[in-house]
């Protein structure tokens, strides 16, 4: 419990300065908070500081056996999954709108840790040969997904906050970071499917489908491999993506489908949350990207103007948007509406809709501070999720307590908040 002598000199210095100093041991409640960039700041820096933790190099000896291997000191504290992903670009963006270096540090070496351990295993495989057992022992490794590489989840958006180390924070990339870029470009241009049209889609999943969830998984990284490599096809790639999916799964209201049964040429019923946040998310991140003269410019501003306009219109009275969006019955969840708020402050931020529109952004990051406790764990966020085929499935989702799916998001919402107001 804080005394009056702590309480009264922080109080004023919030109310002189619109912030409160960072203290993770503070029992300050951020529920109140959200109304001034002061508080979005200390909202966004509880959440930030709550994913630092220490981090291990691993050995990488040269060795001669599996068994060798799996006697070598593996590292600790890194992670291979896309909310993981999400997560670490979220806390690169609060170093940009807050100057929080130790975000940035923690993000720069986990990276670098990350790039030296998939050189070693990739060396092992090189040396020891692809067999059963070594696979078996990459799979329980935190870079097994990476090791295993099929599909978009297991690379776009970790590949994304890598690059960004590279474009935006200074890093230099070393061979064995180039490397995984290099693959993670290979894997999202040539080996995963698409239908003759180019549009990435899943074959073996519920009889051949395709997620709006994956244009997150792939367009950010191929807009960031193309700033990086200088080559427009990965642009043009993920525009193409993008509105090939709002063709088929953009309704007429805007809001989007969560995902397109290949087969039967059908739109699943459900117009769920986080869906709808990865494709803005993703529409605003290639678009942020994009030449004044791309031809796809228009278009994609178009599907972005009208999926915001859509969104605008389910957004409840708390600031919030619920699970199934156009149902105002259900629960109101935080990923999505952290994603929504991002996108609507970045397109406010870079003039591609009025500025009366981060009102909508503000309001909805104040209802984003009432689900996140004051040492930074964030509420109200759904589990991960596939397509269901009604909406039972989608209202019975579980909402674990700081769910990996929305702490990247809100870091991101709050940031793209503070550096669009200095606009």
């Amino acid at each position: 419990m804080l005394s009056s002598r702590t309480v009264f000199p922080m109080l004023l210095l919030f109310l002189l300065f619109g912030c409160i100093p960072y203290d993770p041991q503070s029992s300050l409640s951020p529920n109140s908070l959200g109304r001034s960039d002061g508080s979005i700041r200390e909202v966004i820096t509880r959440v930030a500081r709550h994913q630092i933790h220490p981090l291990q190099d691993g050995g990488y000896p040269a060795v001669d056996t599996v068994a060798a291997a799996q006697a070598a000191r593996q590292p600790d504290g890194i992670g291979w999954d896309y909310p993981w992903g999400v997560t670490l670009y979220g806390m690169l963006h609060v170093n940009e709108a807050t100057g929080d270096k130790d975000l940035e540090r923690f993000v720069l070496e986990h990276n670098q840790i990350v790039a030296r351990d998939y050189a070693w295993l990739t060396g092992l495989r090189t040396k020891l040969g692809d067999s059963r057992e070594l696979r078996g022992f990459m799979r329980g490794l935190p870079l097994g997904r990476l090791m295993a590489l099929g599909s978009l989840d297991n690379c776009g958006a970790m590949g994304t906050q890598f690059l960004e180390g590279f474009l935006n924070h200074g890093e230099q990339a070393a061979p064995e970071q180039k490397v995984i870029g290099e693959t993670i470009a290979d894997y999202i241009s040539n080996k995963q499917a698409r239908l003759p049209d180019g549009t990435f889609w899943r074959p073996g999943a519920l009889g051949g489908t395709f997620w709006i969830d994956d244009l997150y998984m792939s367009c950010p990284f191929l807009v960031r491999w193309y700033k990086y490599t200088g080559d427009r096809k990965y642009l043009d790639d993920a525009a193409r993506q993008i509105l090939n999916m709002a063709q088929r799964l953009q309704d007429t209201d805007g809001v989007w489908w969560h995902g397109y049964y290949e087969k039967d040429k059908q739109h699943s019923p459900i117009k769920w949350g986080r869906g709808n946040g990865w494709a803005m998310v993703a529409t605003v991140e290639v678009l942020s990207a994009m030449p004044e003269d791309h031809p796809d410019r228009a278009k994609l501003l178009d599907t972005l103007r009208r999926h915001i306009e859509g969104v605008k219109q389910l957004q409840a009275p708390s600031g919030m948007w619920r699970q199934v969006l156009d149902h105002p019955e259900l629960w109101e969840e935080t990923s999505c509406t952290a994603m929504f708020t991002y996108s609507i402050a970045r397109a406010v931020n870079r003039g591609w809709i009025d500025r009366s529109n981060m009102g909508v952004a503000r309001k909805g990051f104040q209802g984003i501070c009432e689900r996140v406790a004051p040492e930074g764990v964030v509420k109200g966020t759904c589990e991960g999720t596939g397509i269901g085929k009604d909406l039972d499935y989608y209202i019975k989702r579980a909402r674990p307590d700081d769910d990996m799916h929305g702490r990247g998001p809100v870091m991101l919402a709050g940031a793209e908040i503070l550096l669009a107001e200095r606009k």
